[in-house]
C-alpha cells in the first residue's frame, strides 16, 4: 500500500507551520522544504506521492521547480499553491506539469477536500 506522505514547499515560515501542522492534523506524513532547492534535495533521495508548492519564491520558483520534477517524476500529483494565481493562467499550469492549484489564503476545507482527492486518484491508479 501507498504510503501518505506529502512534500510541501513555501519560502514562508508561518505559511510552512500552518500547514505542516493541519497535514499532520489530517493524518498525513508531511516534510516541508523552505525552498526549491531543499525540496529537490529531499526529493533526490524520497518520493513523495503528493507534492504542494508555492508559485512565488526566490530563486527557483514553483514553476521552475515542477518543470525540474516533472523531467523524472511524471507520477507524483503537483498542486500549486500561491496568493497571486491571478498572474497564473490555470491552463499555462497544466501545460507546465500541475495536477492543480490551490489559493491564498488558504481554506482548510477546499485544502482538505484537495488532498483527499490526489490520494483517491493516486489509490485509483
Amino acid at each position: 500500500m501507498m504510503e501518505e506522505k506529502i512534500l510541501f514547499i513555501d519560502d514562508d515560515i508561518d505559511i510552512r507551520e500552518i500547514i505542516e501542522k493541519f497535514i499532520i492534523h489530517m493524518g498525513y506524513k508531511v516534510t516541508v522544504a523552505k525552498n526549491a532547492h531543499d525540496a529537490l534535495n529531499i526529493l533526490n533521495s524520497e518520493k513523495f506521492p503528493l507534492i504542494i508548492t508555492d508559485l512565488k519564491m526566490p530563486g527557483i520558483n514553483g514553476t521552475q521547480l515542477c518543470k525540474e520534477i516533472r523531467k523524472v517524476n511524471q507520477t507524483s500529483i503537483i498542486y500549486a499553491l500561491s496568493g497571486h494565481l491571478a498572474t497564473f493562467n490555470p491552463d499555462d499550469l497544466i501545460k507546465i506539469g500541475f495536477d492543480g492549484h490551490l489559493c491564498k489564503p488558504i481554506s482548510f476545507n477546499s485544502f482538505n477536500q484537495a488532498i483527499k482527492g490526489a490520494f483517491d486518484r493516486i489509490k485509483r491508479v
